[in-house]
């Protein structure tokens, strides 16, 4: 593997065998098991697009701020830098990981067609079954045949082709499975939610919320809270509070940058922020928790 790839999987797994490990270039690669360096419940940011397919076992993870439970059969994916928790993991759980590069993620060419990254960021989680699950299956055990041969010059063409049709297929699944009972009280909380997502660091009023949804302030609380069981503002407080905890626990980051980082004026204010939603002060979480 190349030292980028191979150091940032370092960062999150501790050991991947070379007989289950097939990588290429600076791209992508596929891994049968691996044993993970993260903790439990310690949320994290990885770089990568990672996708998981579940073989047996059962695993309990977050996304952001959603929890899903991967069963045999079960696919996920995680985009670049959202924030992501090991919750638990049974002892038989095993699944293929597939990790990939922005810069091989990019050269397959489907997000601005097909919406699919609208789609994971909304779905990250399904079932494969039938046809789907035999697609999945197809495409990891093509590209574990081609990845080790070196002497072949088109290997990595293949295999981003390979990837490409795949995921092409994967954004029909996953349009086709779509729930079609949708309200309008659960397009607006998908939308905020969504503007959260991409806002928080810089807004984390709820006036500059309800401006892009040209509605009022008053009428997205309620929207949110019927919808989610959330209200708006602890959708905001719990991104913010998420980011903080994964550099407080996965980085060596001082408190101070930190507080810049998340967009606040001073450590002083950032300390005051996490200290009303979480309970304590961001020193005393980072000593509590930090691995």
């Amino acid at each position: 593997m190349s030292n980028t790839l191979s150091s940032t999987l370092q960062k999150y797994i501790d050991h991947f065998p070379e007989s289950r490990t097939y990588s290429i270039d600076d791209k992508l690669t596929i891994i049968d098991s691996p044993q993970f360096a993260v903790l439990p419940n310690h949320p994290y940011r990885c770089p990568l697009s990672v996708a998981v397919y579940c073989t047996q076992g059962k695993g309990i993870g977050r996304i952001n701020t959603n929890t899903f439970s991967l069963t045999a059969g079960g696919f996920m994916i995680v985009l670049p830098n959202q924030i992501t928790e090991l919750v638990d993991v049974s002892d038989d759980f095993r699944a293929t990981y597939v990790l990939m590069t922005d810069s091989f993620t990019e050269q397959l060419g489907i997000g601005n067609t097909f919406g699919l990254h609208t789609t994971i960021s909304q779905h990250p989680h399904t079932n494969l079954i039938g046809r789907a699950k035999d697609a999945l299956e197809g495409y990891l055990s093509m590209c574990k045949s081609i990845i080790p041969e070196q002497s072949n010059p088109n290997r990595l063409e293949i295999v981003t082709l390979l990837t490409r049709a795949f995921f092409l297929g994967l954004g029909y699944f996953l349009h086709q499975t779509e729930s079609t009972e949708s309200n309008r009280q659960s397009e607006i909380t998908s939308e905020f939610i969504r503007l959260v997502d991409q806002n928080y660091i810089n807004h984390r009023d709820l006036k500059f919320y309800a401006e892009q949804l040209s509605l009022t302030p008053k009428h997205i609380s309620l929207v949110v809270k019927q919808s989610s069981g959330k209200s708006a503002t602890e959708w905001i407080e719990k991104y913010v509070t998420l980011d903080a905890i994964s550099q407080l626990t996965s980085t060596d980051k001082s408190i101070k940058a930190i507080a810049y980082d998340l967009g606040f004026p001073s450590q002083s204010f950032f300390g005051k922020y996490f200290c009303r939603v979480v309970g304590i002060s961001p020193a005393e979480y980072r000593k509590a928790h930090k691995k």
